[in-house]
C-alpha cells in the first residue's frame, strides 16, 4: 500500500485523469503525468469482481506492486491504473509484468 501522502486526494485524481497521457495494455491502463514528486492511485470496477473482497484483494496487490517499483527504482510521477474485466482471469505474475512494461512505455526506462 502505498504511504498517505503518496495518495491522491478526488480532486488531484480528476484533474490528472482528464490531463494524464493513457497506456493502454490488455489487463491494465495506466494514466501518466510527469511531476516531480510520486503519487499513485489504482481503480478495480465491480466489472472486473463483483464482490468487494475480490476488488480490495487485486487493488492491494496492484498497488504493492506499485510501491515496490518505486521503492527500488525511485522513479517519479502521477500513476493512476485502471483495471480491465480481462483483468479477473489474469494471474498475480501476468499483471505485474503488465504493469512494468506500461510502466517502461510511460518512461520510466529503468525498468527493462
Amino acid at each position: 500500500m502505498l504511504k498517505k501522502k503518496q495518495r491522491m486526494t478526488k480532486s488531484q485524481f480528476d484533474h490528472y485523469f482528464k490531463s494524464g497521457r493513457k497506456i493502454h495494455g490488455e489487463y491494465l491502463d495506466i494514466i501518466y503525468t510527469e511531476s516531480k514528486c510520486f503519487h499513485g492511485a489504482v481503480v478495480v470496477g465491480k466489472k472486473v469482481f463483483k464482490k468487494a473482497v475480490l476488488r480490495n484483494k487485486l487493488r492491494r496487490r496492484i498497488y504493492s506492486i506499485l510501491y515496490n517499483l518505486h521503492k527500488t527504482h525511485g522513479f517519479f510521477g502521477v500513476y493512476i491504473i485502471l483495471s480491465k474485466p480481462t483483468t479477473s482471469r489474469a494471474g498475480f505474475k501476468e499483471v505485474q509484468a503488465e504493469v512494468r512494461s506500461l510502466l517502461a512505455k510511460s518512461g520510466v526506462t529503468q525498468l527493462e
